[in-house]
């Protein structure tokens, strides 16, 4: 059996087939948002194969290749999983590859989407949507902008145009590397299959959304809301790592010494699993780190709600 690179290269071109011979349904393996066959979140999921590589992303589990999808869904380790792709790619036809687009392509259409938004403000769509969330917003990002009516498609196809809130997506060095839209309509998430979607940039390992200034003690939590939760219950200035692998994955750049990780608490431990590993490493960078979870399922943005409505309750018992 081939290494690591080979197996890789036996496959590519034929995910599809390898991986519907493995058990996964074909509806799953559009470019479509979808149910995740890995942690089971709806409309988390899409199958890009992006260069014939079995590539996909999930909302909740973050990237990765076919090898690490076929794995996930046969729970094989890697030797035995490699060693059925093997076998399964002897007997499928390849598929047509799509080139991929070059850095300068992907940085071209961030700068492009950044020049058609402006800075959030007060009276617009993006403030409207974070206050109906429940969020006091007292400071504005500057990483966090509106783009007034952007193209959403599903599946290559065009479904409508929204605004669309947009965070901006930096590495540990500052650099541009994607640009995060959640698409709204009258103040909430736009009616379509997944309002909230990643373009596609350079490698996002170790990047977030910068939601505040760089300071020595910073907080990280997986979505924009909840970070601006976590700031607003804990006053930690907190950025946004979009999903766990981004918690999992997550560089702080220079000047930061401690870091308290707000992670969701996860019916099926997805958020606890990525907070403790990434403290650990953290830990042995040298820095001071913290994980902080949920006394009840949800996220940091529902214990705010859930706190606000106990508040409300008891003025309203004393009035």
């Amino acid at each position: 059996m081939g290494d690591k690179i080979d197996v890789r290269t036996i496959a590519r071109g034929r995910w599809r087939g390898i991986l519907m011979a493995l058990g996964l349904d074909e509806r799953t393996l559009t470019d479509k948002h979808g149910p995740c066959p890995l942690c089971g979140g709806k409309n988390r999921f899409r199958f890009d194969d992006r260069e014939g590589r079995g590539t996909y992303i999930c909302n909740r589990c973050g990237a990765g290749d076919g090898v690490q999808l076929a794995m996930g869904v046969t729970r094989l380790p890697f030797r035995e999983a490699a060693r059925r792709i093997e076998e399964l790619a002897g007997a499928v036809q390849p598929s047509v590859i799509t080139p991929e687009r070059s850095d300068d392509d992907k940085l071209a259409a961030l700068r492009l989407r950044n020049r058609e938004s402006a800075p959030i403000t007060n009276a617009d769509e993006a403030v409207r949507y974070l206050r109906g969330r429940g969020l006091a917003l007292r400071d504005l990002p500057e990483s966090l902008r509106l783009h007034r009516g952007l193209t959403y498609y599903d599946g290559g196809k065009q479904v409508g145009t929204y605004p669309a809130m947009i965070g901006i997506v930096t590495d540990p060095t500052g650099q541009v590397v994607s640009i995060h839209r959640t698409y709204l309509h009258n103040g909430k998430k736009a009616p379509v299959s997944a309002p909230k979607k990643l373009m596609r940039g350079l490698p996002i390992a170790g990047a977030a959304i910068r939601l505040t200034p760089v300071s020595e003690c910073m907080g990280i939590a997986e979505g924009i809301e909840t970070a601006l939760a976590a700031s607003e219950l804990f006053e930690v200035p907190t950025w946004s790592c979009i999903s766990t692998s981004g918690i999992e994955s997550f560089e702080p750049p220079v000047g930061v010494k401690e870091v308290v990780i707000f992670a969701d608490h996860d019916e099926n431990f997805a958020g606890q699993a990525a907070a403790y590993p990434a403290a650990h490493r953290l830990a042995l960078k040298g820095l001071k780190v913290e994980v902080c979870v949920p006394p009840s399922v949800g996220d940091w943005l529902d214990e705010l709600n859930r706190r606000k409505a106990v508040t409300e309750a008891t003025e309203g018992k004393q009035t």
